[in-house]
C-alpha cells in the first residue's frame, strides 16, 4: 500500500517566459509580419553552390517506384 506523504511544495514557477499580449494583441500581426522577412528566392535564383544536385534516371527510378525493389 503507497501512503502519500505530506510534503510542502512551493509555488511552481514557470521556465519560459512569454512577452506580454499574446497571438490575440494588437500589435502582434505585425511582429509576425516583421519576422518572415523579404521575398522568397526561386531554385533558379541560387548561386550554384546552393543549387540541387541532378537526380540520374536509377535514382529517379527508385524514387518513383517507392523504393529499392525487393
Amino acid at each position: 500500500m503507497v501512503r502519500p506523504t505530506l510534503v510542502t511544495l512551493a509555488k511552481r514557477v514557470p521556465l519560459i517566459h512569454f512577452r506580454k499580449g499574446g497571438a490575440g494583441a494588437p500589435g502582434a500581426q505585425t511582429a509576425n509580419q516583421q519576422l518572415a522577412g523579404g521575398p522568397a528566392i526561386e531554385d533558379y535564383e541560387l548561386p550554384a553552390r546552393f543549387a540541387r544536385k541532378p537526380i540520374d534516371p536509377e535514382e529517379a527510378a527508385y524514387i518513383n517506384n517507392g523504393g529499392i525493389p525487393n
